[in-house]
């Protein structure tokens, strides 16, 4: 058996969040359970095939998916609110995993009574089921959080290719945001939800299991947690790359989704996490690396197909001021771009306010004020390196002057956008509505996962 730890190759995982923390890996010569009903004419991948001698072994290279990609996501899109895509080691604050996220307060799952109620999961090709021993109950620390707390996923993965004599495996990692006992359900309350097992051969389409959607009251965590399944691309035993593996139309559903949630932004079903996707072009990795491309060694701003066509691709993310959070009617000002800017005599001549986004740090907002012949300098906003976007809201500060310069600093040229309105204008930020009561922390028992705790 080998441990996987939280941390990848690349060391580019968000620190405050979790990663893959059991991944077990059986050895190559397993006596893995293989479908009577499979024959190597049932996949189109003859010339990709290894040692037909091993079932374990008839895996094609990951190259094949470099031009062979899956028309079958590992979620319907109807059964889920908001994503992102994977954030790579040349964007403001990496993320070494793709996440999906569910609405805790649709009546589909609030009156489901068994697991086949909950959205569906399913395969993305054919492979063979990794399972962890404790697969349904993956205890994922967030031990640096202060209260320290943890929740308990489950998780899975599904082998497809291989790579220098090494398996890739497409990670399912299931994280309602739940410890069972405390939610009054059992230790195994998951392992129903998962109706595979070590071993088995699946096609591409197979229901594999059910996400597990909690009620609010069920929850643990805090405002930034939300219901999910993360996923992504392993090659074992520990190099994480962009699960690129899917269609183009594909690619651009989810990416229309992670852009405008279905819940809207101000939805109280997930927390802080969806700034990972926002203004974000169609992709499934985004500002990536070369050790985490599963094709190439090629740096890119977008992922979606082989790693070589991917680079004529417009990697800029963008967020258009009326998408900010004002209502349109009620914008007095606005602009939007890239790099360092200088904008020049701004008149706002109505009592204003004031929404200012950054993709990515460092970046900083200053006004210019000409007060008596004499220019007055007043720093607003500011992100520091490492800071992935943020939207940031101001009252008017200036008084009567309605007349300034507004000066930008984005060194990196992520890309930023600003919007006066009228003073009287509402908005919603999101990730700022959710009014739930977490179970904890500061309540959590003490977790059951010490080996993290000791690292």
């Amino acid at each position: 058996m080998l441990i996987i730890s939280c941390t990848s190759s690349q060391n580019n995982t968000d620190q405050n969040e979790k990663f893959y923390d059991l991944i077990e890996t059986p050895a190559k010569n397993s006596n893995d359970k293989v479908s009577e009903n499979y024959s190597l004419e049932q996949k189109d991948i003859s010339s990709n095939i290894i040692d037909n001698s091993d079932p374990n072994q008839i895996l094609p290279d990951i190259s094949y998916f470099a031009t062979n990609k899956s028309d079958r996501f590992f979620v319907d899109f109807e059964d889920i609110v908001a994503a992102h895509p994977y954030v790579g080691a040349n964007s403001p604050r990496p993320h070494n995993d793709a996440q999906v996220y569910f609405s805790n307060t649709d009546l589909r799952w609030v009156n489901a009574t068994k697991p086949s109620d909950y959205p569906p999961i399913y395969a993305v090709a054919d492979g063979f089921i990794n399972m962890p021993e404790n697969g349904f109950y993956n205890v994922v620390d967030h031990s640096n959080s202060s209260p320290p707390w943890w929740h308990v996923a489950y998780v899975f993965t599904l082998k497809i290719a291989q790579s220098d004599g090494n398996f890739i495996d497409f990670i399912y990692q299931m994280e309602p945001y739940m410890i069972p006992e405390l939610a009054g359900k059992s230790k195994d309350f998951y392992k129903q939800f998962l109706l595979v097992e070590n071993g088995q051969f699946v096609k591409k389409g197979d229901i594999l299991g059910y996400m597990y959607v909690p009620t609010f009251e069920e929850m643990v965590g805090n405002k930034n947690a939300s219901s999910h399944i993360a996923f992504s691309f392993i090659k074992q035993p520990k190099t994480v790359y962009v699960p690129a593996i899917f269609s183009e139309q594909i690619v651009k559903n989810f990416s229309e989704i992670y852009r405008n949630p279905s819940e809207g932004w101000e939805s109280k079903s997930f927390g802080f996490d969806w700034n990972r996707a926002r203004g974000l072009p169609d992709a499934m990795g985004w500002m990536i690396n070369g050790e985490e491309n599963p094709f190439n060694n090629n740096d890119l701003g977008v992922l979606i197909y082989d790693g070589i066509k991917d680079q004529k691709i417009d990697s800029k993310a963008t967020v258009y001021p009326d998408e900010l959070g004002f209502n349109t009617e009620d914008i007095l000002y606005q602009k939007y771009g890239w790099g360092d800017t200088l904008l020049e005599d701004v008149i706002v001549n109505e009592d204003w306010q004031i929404l200012f986004a950054g993709i990515g740090g460092p970046m900083n907002l200053k006004f210019l004020i000409d007060e008596n012949g004499s220019l007055r300098e007043s720093q607003v906003f500011e992100l520091r390196s490492g800071q992935n976007f943020s939207l940031n809201h101001r009252d008017n500060f200036l008084g009567n002057s309605s007349k300034f310069s507004i000066s930008i600093s984005d060194p990196n040229e992520w890309g930023w956008s600003l919007a006066f309105a009228r003073a009287d204008s509402e908005f919603t930020q999101p990730g700022t509505t959710r009014d739930m009561a977490p179970l904890c922390p500061p309540d959590c028992p003490p977790s059951p996962n010490p080996y993290k705790l000791r690292k």
